[in-house]
Protein backbone atom coordinates (compact mmCIF):
# COMPACT_ATOMS: atom_id res chain seq x y z
CA UNK A 1 0.00 0.00 0.00
CA UNK A 2 2.73 2.36 0.96
CA UNK A 3 4.77 1.62 -2.11
CA UNK A 4 1.44 2.19 -4.08
CA UNK A 5 1.00 5.68 -2.76
CA UNK A 6 4.82 6.86 -3.50
CA UNK A 7 4.12 5.66 -7.27
CA UNK A 8 0.61 7.69 -7.28
CA UNK A 9 2.49 10.64 -5.18
CA UNK A 10 5.62 10.40 -8.11
CA UNK A 11 3.11 10.05 -10.78
CA UNK A 12 1.53 13.72 -9.92
CA UNK A 13 4.81 15.30 -9.63
CA UNK A 14 5.89 13.92 -13.06
CA UNK A 15 3.31 16.11 -15.01
CA UNK A 16 4.86 19.36 -13.70
CA UNK A 17 8.35 18.44 -15.24
CA UNK A 18 9.57 22.14 -15.88
CA UNK A 19 8.22 23.36 -12.91
CA UNK A 20 10.51 20.47 -11.05
CA UNK A 21 13.44 21.50 -13.18
CA UNK A 22 13.32 24.82 -12.10
CA UNK A 23 12.52 23.89 -8.43
CA UNK A 24 15.75 21.71 -8.35
CA UNK A 25 18.08 24.56 -9.65
CA UNK A 26 16.88 27.36 -7.61
CA UNK A 27 17.86 24.70 -4.67
CA UNK A 28 20.97 24.29 -5.94
CA UNK A 29 21.47 28.20 -6.13
CA UNK A 30 20.90 28.57 -2.58
CA UNK A 31 23.13 26.11 -1.89
CA UNK A 32 25.92 27.18 -3.60
CA UNK A 33 25.49 30.48 -2.25
CA UNK A 34 25.60 29.34 1.46
CA UNK A 35 28.23 26.83 1.09
CA UNK A 36 30.58 28.31 -1.17
CA UNK A 37 30.36 32.07 -0.06
CA UNK A 38 33.98 31.86 1.90
CA UNK A 39 32.76 35.39 3.13
CA UNK A 40 31.52 37.16 0.14
CA UNK A 41 28.90 39.52 0.06
CA UNK A 42 25.90 37.85 -0.74
CA UNK A 43 25.20 39.28 -4.01
CA UNK A 44 28.37 38.05 -5.04
CA UNK A 45 28.40 34.82 -3.80
CA UNK A 46 24.75 34.69 -5.65
CA UNK A 47 26.63 36.59 -8.94
CA UNK A 48 29.48 33.40 -8.90
CA UNK A 49 26.64 30.43 -8.30
CA UNK A 50 24.79 31.78 -11.51
CA UNK A 51 28.44 32.17 -13.26
CA UNK A 52 29.54 28.81 -12.73
CA UNK A 53 25.79 26.96 -13.07
CA UNK A 54 25.63 26.52 -16.84
CA UNK A 55 28.92 23.57 -15.67
CA UNK A 56 26.60 22.27 -13.57
CA UNK A 57 23.53 21.50 -16.33
CA UNK A 58 26.54 20.43 -18.21
CA UNK A 59 27.34 17.95 -16.19
CA UNK A 60 23.49 17.11 -14.79
CA UNK A 61 22.32 16.81 -17.96
CA UNK A 62 25.28 15.13 -19.54
CA UNK A 63 24.98 12.37 -17.27
CA UNK A 64 21.55 12.12 -17.02
CA UNK A 65 19.97 11.98 -20.49
CA UNK A 66 23.21 10.88 -21.99
CA UNK A 67 25.82 8.52 -20.35
CA UNK A 68 23.07 6.62 -17.76
CA UNK A 69 20.45 5.60 -20.98
CA UNK A 70 23.18 5.08 -23.39
CA UNK A 71 25.68 3.12 -21.26
CA UNK A 72 25.47 2.82 -17.41
CA UNK A 73 21.91 1.13 -17.86
CA UNK A 74 22.57 -0.89 -20.96
CA UNK A 75 25.61 -2.53 -19.27
CA UNK A 76 28.51 -1.19 -20.99
CA UNK A 77 30.90 -0.48 -18.38
CA UNK A 78 34.30 0.62 -20.35
CA UNK A 79 32.29 3.18 -22.53
CA UNK A 80 30.14 4.76 -19.30
CA UNK A 81 34.22 5.15 -17.41
CA UNK A 82 35.37 6.96 -21.04
CA UNK A 83 32.02 8.99 -21.15
CA UNK A 84 31.82 10.74 -17.34
CA UNK A 85 35.77 11.38 -17.11
CA UNK A 86 35.32 12.88 -20.44
CA UNK A 87 32.19 14.67 -19.02
CA UNK A 88 34.14 15.27 -16.00
CA UNK A 89 36.87 17.06 -17.71
CA UNK A 90 35.03 19.08 -20.22
CA UNK A 91 32.77 20.37 -17.56
CA UNK A 92 35.65 21.03 -14.96
CA UNK A 93 37.39 22.99 -18.05
CA UNK A 94 34.36 25.06 -18.65
CA UNK A 95 34.85 25.94 -14.60
CA UNK A 96 38.46 26.91 -14.48
CA UNK A 97 37.43 29.20 -17.72
CA UNK A 98 34.63 30.84 -16.15
CA UNK A 99 36.71 31.50 -13.07
CA UNK A 100 40.03 33.22 -14.74
CA UNK A 101 37.67 35.10 -17.47
CA UNK A 102 34.55 36.21 -16.42
CA UNK A 103 34.31 35.97 -12.50
CA UNK A 104 37.53 35.77 -10.95
CA UNK A 105 36.53 33.77 -7.94
CA UNK A 106 39.74 32.61 -7.06
CA UNK A 107 42.06 35.74 -8.10
CA UNK A 108 44.53 33.16 -10.11
CA UNK A 109 44.83 33.38 -14.04
CA UNK A 110 46.05 29.70 -14.57
CA UNK A 111 43.68 27.40 -16.56
CA UNK A 112 44.91 24.27 -15.10
CA UNK A 113 45.51 24.60 -10.87
CA UNK A 114 45.52 21.01 -9.50
CA UNK A 115 44.68 22.36 -5.88
CA UNK A 116 41.11 23.49 -6.83
CA UNK A 117 40.40 20.46 -8.20
CA UNK A 118 38.69 18.28 -5.36
CA UNK A 119 36.48 22.01 -4.50
CA UNK A 120 35.59 21.77 -7.93
CA UNK A 121 34.57 18.39 -8.17
CA UNK A 122 33.01 18.32 -4.53
CA UNK A 123 31.05 21.27 -6.00
CA UNK A 124 30.01 19.10 -9.25
CA UNK A 125 29.06 16.19 -7.69
CA UNK A 126 26.98 18.22 -4.43
CA UNK A 127 24.22 18.57 -7.07
CA UNK A 128 25.10 15.83 -9.85
CA UNK A 129 24.63 12.03 -7.19
CA UNK A 130 21.37 14.43 -6.00
CA UNK A 131 20.01 14.71 -9.88
CA UNK A 132 21.39 10.79 -10.65
CA UNK A 133 19.23 9.68 -7.81
CA UNK A 134 16.35 11.12 -8.97
CA UNK A 135 16.52 10.44 -12.38
CA UNK A 136 16.99 6.86 -10.99
CA UNK A 137 13.83 7.22 -9.04
CA UNK A 138 11.89 8.11 -11.90
CA UNK A 139 13.10 5.68 -13.76
CA UNK A 140 11.82 3.18 -11.31
CA UNK A 141 8.30 4.49 -10.72
CA UNK A 142 8.08 4.32 -14.68
CA UNK A 143 8.96 0.78 -14.25
CA UNK A 144 6.46 -0.18 -11.52
CA UNK A 145 3.97 2.26 -13.59
CA UNK A 146 4.20 0.03 -16.81
CA UNK A 147 4.34 -3.30 -14.62
CA UNK A 148 1.08 -2.29 -13.23
CA UNK A 149 -0.46 -1.35 -16.49
CA UNK A 150 0.81 -4.77 -18.06
CA UNK A 151 -1.17 -6.37 -14.84
CA UNK A 152 -4.14 -4.49 -15.79
CA UNK A 153 -3.68 -5.78 -19.61
CA UNK A 154 -3.39 -9.04 -18.23
CA UNK A 155 -6.49 -9.06 -15.99
CA UNK A 156 -8.59 -7.58 -19.03
CA UNK A 157 -7.53 -10.94 -20.81
CA UNK A 158 -7.91 -13.62 -18.11
CA UNK A 159 -11.36 -11.89 -17.62
CA UNK A 160 -12.54 -11.93 -21.64
CA UNK A 161 -10.88 -15.85 -21.40
CA UNK A 162 -12.75 -16.49 -18.30
CA UNK A 163 -16.41 -15.71 -20.09
CA UNK A 164 -15.37 -17.24 -22.79
CA UNK A 165 -15.16 -20.56 -21.03
CA UNK A 166 -17.89 -20.11 -18.90
CA UNK A 167 -20.64 -19.41 -20.95
CA UNK A 168 -20.79 -22.00 -23.98
CA UNK A 169 -20.34 -24.98 -21.96
CA UNK A 170 -23.19 -23.46 -19.81
CA UNK A 171 -25.23 -22.41 -22.22
CA UNK A 172 -25.35 -25.15 -24.92
CA UNK A 173 -26.99 -26.89 -21.50
CA UNK A 174 -29.21 -24.14 -20.50
CA UNK A 175 -30.80 -24.27 -24.59
CA UNK A 176 -31.31 -28.16 -24.26
CA UNK A 177 -33.10 -28.03 -21.37
CA UNK A 178 -35.31 -24.69 -22.40
CA UNK A 179 -35.97 -26.45 -25.72
CA UNK A 180 -37.06 -29.87 -23.83
CA UNK A 181 -39.61 -27.41 -21.43
CA UNK A 182 -40.58 -25.81 -24.76
CA UNK A 183 -41.71 -29.28 -26.12
CA UNK A 184 -43.49 -30.18 -22.89
CA UNK A 185 -45.20 -26.78 -22.87
CA UNK A 186 -43.87 -26.11 -19.37
CA UNK A 187 -44.59 -23.14 -17.00
CA UNK A 188 -40.75 -23.02 -16.43
CA UNK A 189 -39.58 -22.26 -19.86
CA UNK A 190 -40.44 -18.58 -19.47
CA UNK A 191 -38.39 -18.61 -16.07
CA UNK A 192 -35.73 -20.46 -17.97
CA UNK A 193 -35.56 -17.64 -20.59
CA UNK A 194 -35.59 -14.88 -18.27
CA UNK A 195 -32.59 -16.02 -16.51
CA UNK A 196 -30.55 -17.01 -18.70
CA UNK A 197 -31.07 -13.25 -20.62
CA UNK A 198 -29.94 -11.91 -17.37
CA UNK A 199 -26.88 -14.27 -16.71
CA UNK A 200 -25.80 -13.59 -20.41
CA UNK A 201 -26.56 -9.79 -20.07
CA UNK A 202 -24.14 -9.88 -16.93
CA UNK A 203 -21.06 -11.46 -18.46
CA UNK A 204 -21.05 -9.76 -21.73
CA UNK A 205 -22.06 -6.34 -21.07
CA UNK A 206 -21.35 -5.48 -17.08
CA UNK A 207 -18.27 -7.96 -16.71
CA UNK A 208 -16.74 -5.05 -18.29
CA UNK A 209 -16.51 -3.11 -15.10
CA UNK A 210 -13.27 -3.82 -12.95
CA UNK A 211 -16.13 -3.72 -9.91
CA UNK A 212 -19.81 -4.24 -9.68
CA UNK A 213 -22.02 -4.58 -6.85
CA UNK A 214 -21.63 -7.89 -5.10
CA UNK A 215 -25.61 -7.89 -4.49
CA UNK A 216 -25.34 -8.45 -8.49
CA UNK A 217 -22.74 -10.93 -8.28
CA UNK A 218 -25.00 -13.03 -5.76
CA UNK A 219 -28.01 -12.34 -8.23
CA UNK A 220 -26.20 -14.37 -10.48
CA UNK A 221 -25.13 -16.99 -8.56
CA UNK A 222 -29.10 -17.50 -7.39
CA UNK A 223 -29.89 -17.59 -11.39
CA UNK A 224 -27.44 -19.85 -12.45
CA UNK A 225 -28.05 -22.40 -9.72
CA UNK A 226 -32.15 -22.07 -10.11
CA UNK A 227 -31.30 -22.81 -14.08
CA UNK A 228 -28.79 -25.27 -12.72
CA UNK A 229 -31.32 -26.83 -10.19
CA UNK A 230 -34.08 -26.69 -13.29
CA UNK A 231 -31.54 -28.97 -15.87
CA UNK A 232 -30.56 -31.72 -13.24
CA UNK A 233 -34.16 -31.75 -11.68
CA UNK A 234 -34.53 -34.16 -8.45
CA UNK A 235 -30.76 -35.02 -8.77
CA UNK A 236 -29.35 -31.73 -7.65
CA UNK A 237 -30.14 -30.10 -4.29
CA UNK A 238 -28.81 -26.23 -3.77
CA UNK A 239 -28.62 -24.30 -0.19
CA UNK A 240 -28.00 -20.68 -0.06
CA UNK A 241 -27.45 -18.41 2.67
CA UNK A 242 -26.19 -14.71 2.27
CA UNK A 243 -26.33 -12.77 5.41
CA UNK A 244 -24.63 -9.45 6.43
CA UNK A 245 -24.28 -5.92 5.22
CA UNK A 246 -24.18 -6.11 1.59
CA UNK A 247 -25.32 -2.87 0.77
CA UNK A 248 -23.12 -0.57 -1.12
CA UNK A 249 -19.80 -3.36 -1.35
CA UNK A 250 -18.22 -3.99 -4.81
CA UNK A 251 -16.60 -7.00 -6.03
CA UNK A 252 -14.47 -8.14 -9.10
CA UNK A 253 -16.52 -9.44 -11.48
CA UNK A 254 -17.09 -13.70 -12.00
CA UNK A 255 -15.03 -13.95 -9.03
CA UNK A 256 -17.11 -16.34 -7.44
CA UNK A 257 -19.46 -17.56 -9.95
CA UNK A 258 -16.49 -19.77 -10.93
CA UNK A 259 -16.45 -21.48 -7.85
CA UNK A 260 -20.20 -22.48 -8.40
CA UNK A 261 -19.59 -23.45 -12.05
CA UNK A 262 -16.90 -25.58 -10.95
CA UNK A 263 -18.87 -27.80 -7.97
CA UNK A 264 -21.79 -28.22 -10.39
CA UNK A 265 -19.47 -29.22 -13.13
CA UNK A 266 -17.59 -31.54 -11.35
CA UNK A 267 -19.19 -32.37 -8.13
CA UNK A 268 -22.85 -32.83 -9.68
CA UNK A 269 -21.96 -33.00 -13.40
CA UNK A 270 -20.33 -36.30 -13.24
CA UNK A 271 -21.92 -37.91 -10.47
CA UNK A 272 -24.37 -40.23 -10.28
CA UNK A 273 -27.32 -39.76 -7.95
CA UNK A 274 -28.51 -36.99 -5.86
CA UNK A 275 -26.14 -34.30 -5.65
CA UNK A 276 -26.55 -31.02 -2.77
CA UNK A 277 -24.58 -27.79 -3.03
CA UNK A 278 -24.25 -25.49 0.21
CA UNK A 279 -23.23 -22.08 0.17
CA UNK A 280 -22.82 -19.38 2.54
CA UNK A 281 -22.03 -16.29 1.99
CA UNK A 282 -21.53 -13.89 5.29
CA UNK A 283 -20.22 -10.05 5.20
CA UNK A 284 -18.85 -8.42 8.01
CA UNK A 285 -17.06 -5.22 8.14
CA UNK A 286 -15.93 -4.88 4.31
CA UNK A 287 -14.77 -8.38 4.93
CA UNK A 288 -16.29 -10.85 2.60
CA UNK A 289 -16.46 -15.13 3.57
CA UNK A 290 -17.54 -17.34 1.10
CA UNK A 291 -17.97 -20.65 2.01
CA UNK A 292 -19.09 -23.23 -0.80
CA UNK A 293 -19.38 -26.73 0.05
CA UNK A 294 -20.93 -29.72 -2.18
CA UNK A 295 -21.14 -33.64 -2.45
CA UNK A 296 -18.31 -35.60 -4.95
CA UNK A 297 -17.92 -38.79 -5.93
CA UNK A 298 -15.52 -40.86 -3.95
CA UNK A 299 -13.86 -42.33 -6.78
CA UNK A 300 -12.99 -39.25 -8.01
CA UNK A 301 -9.89 -37.93 -8.33
CA UNK A 302 -8.94 -34.44 -6.32
CA UNK A 303 -7.82 -33.19 -8.90
CA UNK A 304 -10.61 -33.05 -11.04
CA UNK A 305 -12.30 -30.54 -8.59
CA UNK A 306 -9.15 -28.49 -8.58
CA UNK A 307 -7.82 -28.39 -12.08
CA UNK A 308 -10.39 -26.23 -13.99
CA UNK A 309 -8.94 -23.56 -15.90
CA UNK A 310 -11.66 -21.24 -14.88
CA UNK A 311 -10.51 -21.28 -11.06
CA UNK A 312 -7.27 -21.21 -12.29
CA UNK A 313 -7.89 -17.94 -13.43
CA UNK A 314 -9.76 -17.02 -10.80
CA UNK A 315 -6.55 -17.65 -8.47
CA UNK A 316 -4.30 -15.55 -10.58
CA UNK A 317 -6.82 -12.85 -10.02
CA UNK A 318 -7.22 -13.22 -6.40
CA UNK A 319 -3.79 -12.68 -6.38
CA UNK A 320 -3.70 -9.60 -8.29
CA UNK A 321 -6.80 -7.89 -6.79
CA UNK A 322 -6.44 -9.10 -3.45
CA UNK A 323 -3.14 -9.97 -2.17
CA UNK A 324 -4.54 -10.29 1.33
CA UNK A 325 -7.32 -12.90 0.40
CA UNK A 326 -7.00 -16.46 1.75
CA UNK A 327 -8.50 -19.19 -0.33
CA UNK A 328 -8.41 -22.74 0.94
CA UNK A 329 -9.64 -26.28 -0.69
CA UNK A 330 -10.29 -29.39 1.52
CA UNK A 331 -12.10 -32.59 0.46
CA UNK A 332 -13.18 -35.52 2.53
CA UNK A 333 -14.62 -38.85 1.58
CA UNK A 334 -18.20 -37.29 0.82
CA UNK A 335 -18.06 -33.82 -0.19
CA UNK A 336 -15.29 -30.44 -1.46
CA UNK A 337 -15.34 -27.73 0.78
CA UNK A 338 -13.81 -24.31 -0.54
CA UNK A 339 -13.47 -21.25 1.83
CA UNK A 340 -12.42 -17.60 -0.01
CA UNK A 341 -12.45 -14.77 2.94
CA UNK A 342 -11.14 -11.35 0.86
CA UNK A 343 -11.87 -7.25 1.84
CA UNK A 344 -14.66 -5.26 -0.57
CA UNK A 345 -14.59 -1.88 -1.32
CA UNK A 346 -17.56 0.16 -0.86
CA UNK A 347 -19.01 2.17 -3.52
CA UNK A 348 -19.51 6.12 -2.71
CA UNK A 349 -23.02 7.87 -2.61
CA UNK A 350 -24.44 5.06 -1.54
CA UNK A 351 -27.96 4.08 0.33
CA UNK A 352 -27.77 3.53 4.14
CA UNK A 353 -26.12 -0.21 4.43
CA UNK A 354 -28.75 -2.82 5.85
CA UNK A 355 -28.46 -6.28 7.34
CA UNK A 356 -29.33 -8.48 4.39
CA UNK A 357 -30.73 -12.06 4.89
CA UNK A 358 -31.40 -14.48 2.52
CA UNK A 359 -32.03 -18.34 2.90
CA UNK A 360 -33.05 -20.31 -0.36
CA UNK A 361 -32.99 -24.04 -1.13
CA UNK A 362 -33.76 -25.30 -4.81
CA UNK A 363 -34.27 -29.20 -4.98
Amino acid sequence: MAELMYITFLKKLSRQRVLLHILFWLAALTFFNFVFRFGRPPLQALANSIGFLPGHLLFVYSLNYFLFPRYVLKGKPTAAIIGFVTILAVTLFYLRVADVYILHYSGGDRLWVPENLPHSIYALFSTGWIAVTIKLVKQWYQAKEQQQQLEKEKLIVELQLLKSQLHPHFLFNTLNSLYAFSLEKSDQAPQIVLKLSSLLRYILYECNAPRIPLEMEIDIIKNYLHLESMRFGERLDCSLQFTGDLTGKTIAPLLLLPFVENAVKHGIGERAGISWISLHLHVADDTLHFKLINSRDILEAPTGHTGGLGLGNVQKRLELLYPGHTLKSTADEDDWQVTLTIGLDAIPFTSTPANYETQMSYR
